[in-house]
């Protein structure tokens, strides 16, 4: 299988690399990194690509899988969001990073900023596992995850990262500096954080969407 680099090269087709990269606004030795594999573009320039070669399959560009050409073209009105191969909930720690990115979603455009009010780049789709969160959110569902937010700002649902783990939890810092971790679903007791351990909590985001506006 072809790796992301080759595929970009394939996509280009014709165009020249020089143009590609001012179209994309970077440099072209840059463009030229990306196509040889050295580093991999991040979340928005993947979206610009797409923007660029709207023909090009959002699964064929990142996994390599399917055809090349997509059968039919994104509609007006829509955006594409990243969707990340991360189950939060239990397991592995990771950062979203571009090389997590499994497909693209679409959504109305007027609705992602009008409504959530965050830019696209912004924005990522987290697949939620585990039922510690029910019935808020339940196994499977899909969030919809403000990376803008890196810190704690009321009692709300937010991604974090702790002890090399990636949650979904209701976070609540106190007045003595501690963080209390929450389940909704009252079969999972909260953990509280001591100012110790605080130290070694990550906010990936601030969940802001699953369904509904949250």
């Amino acid at each position: 299988m072809r790796t992301l680099g080759e595929r970009i090269r394939e996509m280009r087709g014709g165009m020249q690399l020089s143009e590609l990269a001012g179209r994309l606004g970077i440099h072209k030795n840059t463009m030229m990194n990306y196509e040889k594999g050295g580093r991999a573009p991040d979340a928005d320039l993947l979206l610009k690509f797409l923007e660029i070669f709207p023909q090009t399959s959002p699964a064929w560009l990142l996994t390599g899988e399917g055809p090349m050409k997509k059968s039919d073209p994104l509609p007006d009105g829509f955006i594409m969001l990243p969707r990340y191969e991360l189950s939060a909930e239990t397991g592995h720690g990771r950062y979203v990073e571009s090389e997590q990115i499994v497909d693209f979603v679409s959504f109305k455009d007027d609705w992602v900023h009008n409504y959530l009010r965050v830019p696209t780049k912004d924005l990522a789709l987290i697949t939620v596992k585990g039922d510690s969160m029910a019935p808020t959110l339940n196994a499977g569902d899909l969030i919809l995850v403000d990376l803008r937010v890196s810190r704690i700002e009321d009692s709300a649902v937010y991604v974090i990262e702790f002890d090399d783990a990636l949650l979904v939890k209701r976070v609540q810092r106190k007045l003595d500096g501690s963080i209390v971790i929450k389940n909704d679903n009252p079969f999972y007791e909260p953990e509280i954080l001591s100012n110790d351990q605080v130290a070694a909590l990550r906010i990936v985001g601030r969940v802001i969407w699953t369904g509904k506006k949250m």
